[in-house]
């Protein structure tokens, strides 16, 4: 519950396919049904309850995280395009667009000169653009599912300030990250409240 308003937040956990939320769930019943509450009875509800918000955050982390790739971490100059592209983009990813040139080009192996130009080559895109790219989508995802402050995204980001950040937001999205924000939250709202027509 948030104090300053007194509303009620929920998590909604969608298309549980999970075997073993559905045997704490199970548990959880079985544990209710018993006629007889005797000391544990809180104890054991409380323990699997635990178990079960466990798991359920694991498979939370699992679809909002950065995806796991299966693409090679650093040993790509002999590797197809596919897994060129896949293995820079999943670097800039983890490492939230907060690189320079020289660090990639030397976490790959690359002169900076040839990885400015296979950046070119397998994006159309200059490296600056590119990482401009990934940073602007990571900052929607963070306006999206986090309570995270734009200083905050901003700095995790590698924005120095904070107003560069929000310029380029701007440019990206064509509106503020708080209006981005205020947006996604409405939209969502409205989804989980449609009106009778």
């Amino acid at each position: 519950m948030n104090i300053k308003n007194q509303e009620v937040n929920y998590v909604v956990f969608r298309n549980l396919d999970n075997q073993i939320c559905h045997s704490y769930l199970n548990s959880l019943e079985l544990i209710i049904k018993q006629p007889d509450h005797d000391q544990y009875f809180t104890f054991q509800a409380q323990g699997i309850t635990g178990l079960l918000f466990t798991e359920l955050l694991h498979k939370h982390r699992e679809k909002i995280g950065k995806s796991v790739s299966r693409f090679p971490s650093n040993d790509v100059k002999y590797a197809s395009r596919d897994s060129q592209s896949g293995a820079i983009m999943t670097y800039l990813a983890v490492n939230n667009g907060n690189v320079t040139l020289q660090q990639m080009a030397d976490h790959f192996g690359y002169q900076k000169n040839y990885l400015s130009r296979l950046c070119k080559k397998l994006f159309d895109l200059d490296f600056i653009h590119l990482r401009l790219n990934i940073r602007m989508n990571l900052a929607s995802e963070h306006l999206r599912l986090t309570n995270m402050s734009i200083n905050e995204i901003s700095s995790e980001l590698g924005y120095r300030e904070s107003s560069t950040f929000i310029q380029n937001f701007i440019k990206a999205k064509h509106m503020t990250p708080a209006s981005y924000r205020n947006l996604y939250q409405k939209q969502q709202s409205e989804n989980a409240h449609p009106e009778d027509p």
